[in-house]
């Protein structure tokens, strides 16, 4: 009886410093991440002022967390539709990244027409499940496209 207690202590002593072997032996978190949308919100018109509801469009990111001995990257486009016109957000230049958002210099179109160039600006809320919003902001807030997020893929 002795024996069977002592063997049962053993093996549960080896188990446990397996499993602490194992798992600080682990996959490292996820750092690339992408999402995309589908499902445009609103535009804020830089050159107006004015608030639209978009009518359809799509946006996707994709983007590394920091820090990574490569070097970080980031993609940002965003084109939403409203009646007639159509607003592109692209991503030109990047600072920097986090988990959640991609800060850089974006270029804007309206109709193809680039009517900013190079503003810095900030694209966040992007570590959300589907479901939430994403929201894209200039450093002087007179820009900014949104959307929901309808489909992510972290690795």
């Amino acid at each position: 009886m002795k024996k069977r207690l002592g063997y049962s202590i053993v093996l549960m002593f080896a188990l446990l410093v397996m499993g602490i072997s194992f798992s600080s032996s682990a996959a490292p978190s996820t750092y690339v991440h992408g999402i995309f949308s589908q499902t445009p919100l609103q535009v804020l018109d830089g050159t107006t002022g004015t608030w639209l509801t978009s009518t359809s469009g799509n946006a996707i990111a994709s983007w590394t967390e920091a820090p990574l001995a490569s070097g970080n990257q980031a993609f940002f486009n965003a084109i939403s539709l409203v009646g007639n016109n159509r607003y592109e957000f692209r991503l030109i230049s990047l600072g920097s990244t986090t988990a959640d958002q991609i800060n850089g210099k974006f270029d804007i179109y309206k109709n193809y027409v680039k009517v900013a160039s190079a503003i810095p600006g900030t694209v966040y809320g992007l570590s959300q499940p589907v479901g939430n919003i994403f929201k894209f902001y200039n450093s002087t807030n007179t820009w900014h496209v949104s959307g929901y997020i309808t489909d992510r893929l972290d690795y």
